[in-house]
């Protein structure tokens, strides 16, 4: 009897010392729990405030116009070309099927293609960009729920190919590659706007709210020491020269004396 009444008290021990480790165990947990709640609503306040802005404000580019380049008489040899970018948005979309058609349709694009963009749960989607501007304006007419026309500019050279290897030219973000384009591209730039939409928790833009707007800023113009007229006279020499020559390759040197 004695020995059973020892071990009925081991086990007692052993019972209470197992729960007061849970019982420190959860005080601990909720110290933990209350201590993080207290840094975050404390300390990171500010942070988590603005990414719950960010959150309910759905942000777009406005593309500032690249400033043009001149010849020495302001004739424009590099320009613009007011082009379109067609986008999607899931949670705005009301009627798919339609939006498919007409996109696929107006687009030139596949249905599946148009579908798989139409379909992806993204916040934006971009379906085709670089397209004439009337295009645009005609996807634009048809006001679609969940389908947004935003304006951009492609770079435009109204004589070609004339003095291309001193140009350059951009690539499909209208940036400076080669040549003048890209040695003056702080200067040619220009710096962009935005456009600060308000939306609901499902990232639903609201309607008649009031959106946030700053205007972009167009590049500086560029003018060259180019004489359009001088430089069409020299490259037309230069290439029935080189045709009649049967020459790889032909250099003028045009000076005023």
């Amino acid at each position: 009897m004695l020995y059973r009444g020892c071990c009925l008290n081991k086990v007692r021990t052993i019972h209470r010392k197992m729960l007061l480790i849970y019982v420190w165990g959860i005080a601990i947990f909720c110290m933990l729990v209350v201590g993080k709640l207290a840094y975050l609503m404390i300390f990171k306040s500010e942070y988590y405030t603005e990414k719950a802005l960010e959150v309910q404000e759905r942000e777009r580019k406005i593309k500032a116009p690249r400033g043009q380049i001149l010849d020495r008489n302001g004739k424009v040899i590099a320009s613009n070309k007011t082009v379109c970018t067609v986008s999607v948005i899931y949670n705005q979309v009301k009627n798919p099927e339609k939006v498919i058609d007409i996109l696929s349709k107006e687009l030139e694009l596949d249905k599946s293609e148009v579908k798989k963009k139409v379909e992806k749960k993204s916040v934006r989607e971009k379906v085709k960009s670089n397209i004439p501007k009337e295009i645009g304006d005609k996807i634009r007419e048809y006001n679609l729920a969940g389908v947004k026309v935003d304006e951009d500019y492609k770079r435009y050279y109204p004589y070609e190919s004339l003095a291309s290897k001193v140009l350059g030219f951009t690539g499909a973000d209208n940036q400076g590659i080669i040549g003048l384009e890209v040695q003056y591209e702080k200067y040619l730039k220009g710096i962009d706007g935005m456009i600060m939409t308000p939306t609901d928790s499902r990232g639903i833009e609201m309607k008649n709210a009031l959106e946030q707007r700053k205007e972009p800023v167009p590049g500086n113009n560029l003018v060259t020491s180019i004489d359009v007229n001088i430089q069409q006279y020299a490259e037309q020499i230069a290439y029935n020269t080189m045709e009649a020559k049967q020459a790889n390759y032909v250099s003028i040197i045009v000076m005023n004396y």
